[in-house]
């Protein structure tokens, strides 16, 4: 039995023997009992539109904007916390990061899971970061990467967040970094990896990557790993691996164990020999229920990594097209890319990432960025696209196959964060 049906069978036994006591006279002393709650909900979207400071809830079950928020300044992109409840909004080169609440999220009471509904809010929380970029969660935390500033002689910094401590305002760690740089951060419960610049390159990306445990009051440095990583670029963790883009493949740091006592190696797998020459894997996308990673190469080279085969190959969904926007759908049974035509290929990862499905999705796509985004629904078999030309978002039935309906927007959507309760 999964912890969910355990938590919800205990919610019922408790119910149950509270209306026993009820029935039966149990005295005016007895507490409130308090009972499962479970909202059945398609979730809220967080939607950005292309220069304007505004990011607007939109609620997924009514089927119209549920609120308007007006940040400091127009976010360059937007992401939801690792539990689903905030969208966060990065204000890049304004050096901040700001919080709305998007008013679903679930509590653990012990015997069951509550489920909670409210209006949206924007949270007073205003989060200092010096050209905050990259966003990575896994699990219950996530690792925004500041860039730093080299002109101002800024350093980078990696924070560390979660639901319960943007709840409280606050972030959960700190650790600064002796340089600036254009790096990458991946949360693992005690542990963090992070990118590692060498003081003498003048380029600001890194070549390797660190290795920290989380302490009481920050970080300590555990180790760096030997293995190079070239112009790295891009990271994500899925159950038993991280991967960081490089210019020449990938590099993987593969765990054992949890806690702090959890060992980690790391290995080099480098691009196939069919590689085109000057490809670099800049973005790397994955899940936690599919073991193989995909690593993308601008303009449209993808690559299946297949860390525990320590392996990488070339995978042919297009010839010729350009990626507009990738990712998995909630259960990681199906990869869709979004092709510069706007048509929507969705993939089967265990049939080797061979195409299932093609479905035209977006009718004019822009010609210049900001391009569409596609976020997937962890609630519904649902993939959500925003169509900027169209003033609309297009919600994708994966399983059929088909566009399910557009949701009016009444202006340009760009980027997209779901928030919600998953499951």
């Amino acid at each position: 039995m999964n912890r969910h049906a355990f938590l919800r069978l205990g919610a019922l036994t408790v119910a149950s023997a509270a209306l026993l006591a009820g029935c039966g006279g149990g005295g005016s002393g007895d507490a409130p009992v308090d009972e499962a709650e479970r909202i059945d909900s398609a979730g809220r979207l967080a939607v950005l539109q292309a220069d304007s400071a505004s990011v607007r809830i939109f609620d997924l079950d009514e089927g119209k904007l549920a609120q308007s928020f007006a940040l400091d300044h127009p976010p360059a992109a937007v992401y939801a916390s690792p539990g689903g409840r905030y969208a966060i909004a990065l204000q890049r080169t304004q050096d901040q990061a700001q919080f709305i609440d998007g008013g679903l999220w679930q509590e653990d009471h012990g015997d069951h899971l509550h489920d909670y509904r409210e209006a949206p809010r924007l949270l007073s929380l205003r989060l200092p970061a010096v050209r905050p970029t990259h966003f990575e969660t896994h699990g219950s935390q996530a690792a925004l990467f500041n860039d730093g500033l080299v002109a101002d002689n800024k350093n980078a910094e990696v924070v560390l967040l979660s639901d319960a401590g943007i709840g409280k305002g606050t972030a959960d760690a700190r650790l600064p970094l002796p340089l600036p740089m254009h790096g990458t951060a991946e949360p693992l419960g005690e542990h963090l990896l992070t990118t590692y610049r060498d003081p003498a390159s003048t380029s600001t990306l890194p070549v390797q990557v660190d290795l920290y445990r989380r302490t009481t009051t920050g970080f300590t440095f555990v180790q760096r790993f030997s293995e190079t990583c070239p112009d790295l670029h891009g990271s994500f963790t899925n159950a038993k691996h991280t991967a960081f883009g490089c210019s020449d493949g990938v590099l993987v740091v593969s765990r054992a164990g949890t806690g702090a006592s959890a060992t980690f190696t790391a290995r080099k797998l480098l691009n196939p020999s069919d590689t085109p020459t000057g490809v670099r894997i800049g973005t790397i996308k994955g899940h936690d229920k599919v073991a193989q990673l995909v690593g993308l190469a601008s303009p449209g080279h993808l690559f299946v990594i297949d860390a525990d085969a320590g392996r990488i190959t070339r995978l042919n969904w297009a010839e010729g097209r350009t990626v507009r926007a990738q990712g998995f759908d909630r259960a990681g049974t199906n990869y869709a890319v979004l092709d510069d035509q706007g048509a929507l290929h969705i993939t089967s990862p265990a049939h080797a990432f061979a195409t299932r499905a093609k479905v035209n999705v977006v009718a004019q796509m822009p010609t210049a960025a900001p391009f569409p985004s596609l976020v997937a629904s962890l609630a519904r078999n649902e993939l959500l696209v925003s169509d900027p030309a169209a003033r609309q978002v297009a919600v994708v039935d994966v399983p059929g196959a088909t566009v399910r309906k557009r949701l009016d927007m009444g202006f340009a959507p760009t980027g997209l964060a779901w928030l919600g309760i998953a499951p």
